[in-house]
């Protein structure tokens, strides 16, 4: 995993702090391989049906946090439930690493 640990453990914390359990953060993408360089911050948070929407609406307020917290970079965060994981191609392909379960 290509994240340092102040950037692995502020976006722990900005998470938890932000939304409703139960949640599972994962990271995805380039920065899971350690022999590729660059790339964006790939987050995929997989949530319960009944927290969803409001952990989804609470997408602006982490990405904020987290750029003040570890600079400006490039992250992507995608909300997803287990449901719509299980039926959706793209989502169930990605293969990442958890980073956080609650």
């Amino acid at each position: 995993m290509r994240l340092t640990s102040k950037e692995l453990e502020s976006i722990k914390n900005i998470v938890r702090e932000e939304l409703k359990a139960p949640y599972e953060l994962k990271l995805f993408g380039s920065r899971v391989d350690e022999n590729k360089r660059g790339g964006d911050i790939d987050l995929l948070i997989i949530c319960s049906c009944e927290n969803f929407n409001d952990n989804r609406a609470r997408k602006y307020e982490i990405l904020n946090k987290i750029y003040a917290s570890i600079g400006d970079q490039k992250i992507d965060i995608l909300f997803t439930t287990k449901e719509i994981l299980e039926k959706d191609v793209f989502l169930s392909s990605l293969r990442g690493i958890s980073l956080e379960i609650t």
